[in-house]
């Protein structure tokens, strides 16, 4: 297959994984296996909804239970991008204000799902790397600083679990002595400090990784990667003292997050056991 197709390839998964999981929430089965779509009773494919979740035991994604906290950093970005619209689109004659509102908020919106379309496409581009198959520029720059940092490593891509807890997940990266990594992609990288790109949330996410892989002893490491400019690349190792707080933030927001939802599929995964026990 030529790089061409390959990228035709890449460019239908993506756009599938988008159209069905950008406004949904990710959910895994009791062996950790995506479940973000399901085939619905009109034999279409839709999202999973927590409905479906309570039916089929399925956990939710680490990323959904931190989804629960607020994030001022982005909801500062989206205000932003709200206001650009309301800036730049100009308003018909005789547009009432509500039309004119909606049409801001779409617009900001199609900035923002442009934003994350980018960012699945990086990943995807890093990913494939760690694969084994396309090495691309990106991927290499990573690389090569792993090697440097981290040599004799066996490095694990896209791996997803669940855990006893009740939520799972798919890691970027992770290896077998304990090293999680997570891949975020910002714009104007150029000049920044990695220390002042990290949030609690990002922490959270590596600490419950490990927590849900049986890890006690972790490293972690936030990669962040320019949208516009992939060479730009960079990373931020977090302190170990760290991990045991992030843990312990991320257990108490899952279970709330249990509580709100009213849904607690380690209930089911305990009955399935002792059923076949029995």
């Amino acid at each position: 297959m030529t790089n061409k197709n390959n990228d035709k390839l890449d460019n239908l998964v993506k756009d599938n994984y988008n159209k069905f999981t950008s406004e949904s929430g990710h959910w895994y089965d009791q062996d950790g296996e995506p479940m973000y779509t399901i085939i619905g009773a009109n034999g279409k494919e839709r999202n999973t909804t927590l409905r479906d979740a309570k039916s089929l035991g399925l956990v939710p994604s680490v990323t959904t239970i931190i989804g629960m906290i607020a994030k001022p950093s982005l909801e500062n970005w989206k205000i932003d991008q709200a206001l650009k619209s309301a800036l730049s689109l100009e308003r018909y004659e005789d547009e009432s204000l509500e039309s004119f509102t909606y049409r801001c908020k779409q617009d900001s919106k199609q900035i923002s799902l442009k934003a994350a379309s980018e960012g699945t496409k990086i990943h995807a581009m890093i990913e494939r790397g760690f694969l084994g198959k396309r090495k691309t520029k990106p991927y290499n720059i990573i690389k090569s600083w792993l090697d440097e940092n981290y040599p004799n490593e066996e490095w694990i891509a896209e791996d997803s679990f669940c855990a006893d807890s009740g939520y799972g997940g798919k890691i970027d990266l992770y290896s077998n002595s304990g090293i999680f990594i997570d891949f975020k992609t910002k714009d104007n990288l150029e000049g920044k400090d990695p220390a002042r790109l990290v949030y609690d949330e990002h922490g959270m996410q590596l600490s419950a990784y490990a927590q849900g892989c049986n890890f006690d002893d972790v490293e972690r490491i936030s990669i962040f990667v320019d949208r516009k400019n992939t060479d730009i690349i960079l990373c931020h190792v977090w302190d170990k003292e760290s991990h045991s707080k992030h843990l312990a933030m991320f257990n108490n927001i899952l279970e709330y997050w249990k509580l709100v939802k009213n849904y607690d599929s380690t209930v089911i995964a305990h009955a399935k056991k002792k059923t076949k026990k029995t």
